[in-house]
């Protein structure tokens, strides 16, 4: 049978509120150690325990898990190190990201990368510091206008145009400039094009 004194002990590990000791993230595993108290006189670090993530045959999601990271410990029996973790808790060293509100979902990356969809404005804004890669078969894009502002601009491969193209500047090939090239005329003289 079990004494008052244990059966509050187990009561009070079924929830408990720490911050990640060590992982193995780097190992690509969802397991990290947890300072559940850390007094130095009553300081308990768990062993390695499983964090929640989403992850089955259909998706699978992997998040990094942080030292210094605060987290719940749920141990269903009481014992610590049988239990797992949930993350994260907002808290004074990691505050919600710059622009959450009650219709923006914000993700922030710790190189500054920032996702953010306002669903009051329908839009979708992608801040990314160097490269985005996208890879597939096929890619379609549908827009009533479709804008793009860069410096260069290359495209690899046949580029087929079903419609007029309009240009303000030059258009070239390796011959040279397409655009105010002169034309040999039927008469032997030469005129530029209209």
């Amino acid at each position: 049978m079990i004494g008052l004194s244990e059966l509050k002990r187990r009561l009070e590990n079924i929830v408990q509120v720490g911050t990640i000791g060590e992982t193995k993230s780097a190992e690509g595993k969802a397991l990290a150690r947890v300072v559940l108290d850390d007094s130095d006189e009553d300081k308990r670090v768990s062993k390695f325990l499983p964090v929640v993530s989403i992850g089955n045959s259909f998706m699978r999601v992997w998040i990094p898990i942080k030292v210094g990271e605060q987290v719940l410990v749920i141990s269903p029996f009481g014992n610590s190190n049988s239990g797992f973790i949930i993350r994260s808790i907002f808290n004074r060293s990691c505050k919600e990201p710059t622009g959450a509100n009650e219709h923006t979902t914000v993700i922030e990356f710790d190189d500054g990368t920032i996702i953010h969809y306002d669903s009051k404005a329908s839009e979708l804004k992608i801040d990314v510091l160097k490269t985005v890669n996208i890879i597939c078969q096929e890619a379609n894009i549908t827009a009533d206008i479709f804008n793009i502002n860069a410096d260069e601009t290359n495209i690899n491969g046949v580029l087929n145009v079903t419609d007029d193209i309009n240009c303000d500047g030059t258009i070239s090939d390796e011959l040279g400039d397409l655009t105010n090239h002169p034309h040999s005329d039927s008469d032997g003289g030469t005129s530029r094009p209209r």
